[in-house]
């Protein structure tokens, strides 16, 4: 065990020194859809489908970054005349692997917080999020980015299953 930690410290400060470390701050604006998979008796209450805009902050060394978001969903009114709005915040690590200068893929690691607003209840619940996806790199600080995201929902909410979503956006470094 100890040796794995002491290897795996030793590829990290070898991949940091690889290059000149250099560290960009990034700015991002995604659009996401989002995807509830609830029980029958939840429909009732959310949508199974949302649409957001969400903020992005963050820095990057060389591919290797962290990125902090905040996302707000429009209210909507489902069939059955239920009010029902989402709000989500949380960080991610992100790891980039450039296969070209123009095309990168993309991993993620992070933490989300969901506030599920129905009928002015209001439902928190937090989640650990998987991402893979790719980035298209306009220039050398402009990319355009394309995600997939699947979350786990580690405080029990009964009538929620999963949540996935899907995501394009724009990031600029500088």
């Amino acid at each position: 065990m100890r040796f794995t930690k002491t290897l795996s410290v030793m590829l990290f400060g070898l991949l940091l020194c690889s290059q000149p470390a250099k560290a960009d701050v990034v700015f991002g604006a995604d659009f996401y859809r989002t995807f509830i998979d609830t029980d029958q008796e939840t429909e009732r209450l959310l949508n199974d489908q949302y649409d957001n805009i969400a903020a992005v902050l963050g820095f990057d060394i060389n591919g290797i970054g962290l990125e902090g978001f905040y996302k707000t969903y429009n209210e909507q009114t489902n069939d059955y005349g239920v009010d029902s709005k989402i709000e989500a915040y949380g960080a991610d690590f992100v790891l980039r692997l450039p296969t070209s200068e123009v095309i990168d893929f993309v991993g993620s690691a992070g933490y989300i917080r969901y506030n599920f607003e129905v009928d002015n209840d209001t439902i928190y619940t937090d989640g650990l999020r998987l991402g893979f996806g790719l980035q298209f790199n306009l220039t050398k600080n402009i990319g355009f980015r394309a995600m997939y995201h699947y979350t786990s929902l580690t405080k029990e909410v009964d009538s929620i299953k999963t949540i996935n979503e899907i995501n394009a956006g724009i990031r600029i470094k500088f």
